[in-house]
């Protein structure tokens, strides 16, 4: 003879049978795999196309690397004296030329880095979800226009993320921790756990869970 409690642990829902406590979730069903698959976009609206080519960044570079051998041959001069046995003159002048080397020096690297954006065509966030691109081996500022979140439907921002860093500790005790590396990415402001790392040289993305 069946025990009358038999079937107590049988539950049906919408046809189905389960056997044993059973959790029913109203709705869709979601998945963290259903999450990971989902795909990010944008669409560039360019601003301003420059007429600054890689062509011509290589020659400004080139100008001023020559221009930044003339404050570097002063600032260096006393100690070309020394070597050379010639007499030692003190130039009042000197601080200035340090400071032109820098400057200059600064110039140089911002140009390079211009230079290396069009060679390999990349786009870089600026701010305000407005981009620095190479496309075409020419310097355009564009806009960003992100679709909402395709997560939670939220409002997303285009910016350089933080993903590595190293922790400094000072013999006071303080500690500073200092960005190693950042990645351009998608990240939406109603949940910052939606985040999407974006490729420098694509317009559309895949989730990739980045770390704070």
């Amino acid at each position: 003879m069946r025990d009358k409690y038999a079937m107590s642990n049988i539950n049906k829902v919408s046809g189905n049978v389960f056997n044993g406590p059973t959790n029913i979730v109203a709705g869709n069903n979601y998945s963290k795999k259903d999450e990971e698959n989902k795909v990010a976009s944008y669409t560039p609206e360019p601003v301003w196309r420059s007429p600054i080519t890689m062509a011509i960044l290589s020659w400004i570079g080139f100008i001023i690397s020559l221009i930044g051998l003339f404050p570097m041959y002063k600032i260096f001069e006393p100690v070309i004296n020394l070597i050379t046995n010639e007499s030692i003159k003190v130039d009042s002048n000197n601080n200035i030329y340090v400071i032109i080397f820098a400057v200059i020096l600064i110039l140089f690297v911002l140009v390079m880095r211009l230079r290396s954006i069009t060679k390999k065509e990349t786009r870089h966030p600026l701010f305000f979800n407005y981009a620095i691109s190479g496309l075409g081996r020419k310097i355009t500022i564009e806009k960003i226009h992100i679709d909402k979140c395709p997560i939670c439907g939220g409002t997303m921002k285009y910016f350089n993320k933080a993903v590595e860093w190293r922790d400094i500790t000072y013999s006071d005790g303080r500690t500073k921790r200092k960005v190693t590396k950042k990645v351009p990415a998608l990240q939406c402001k109603r949940n910052l756990d939606h985040c999407f790392e974006v490729d420098p040289a694509a317009d559309r993305v895949k989730k990739k869970r980045l770390k704070y």
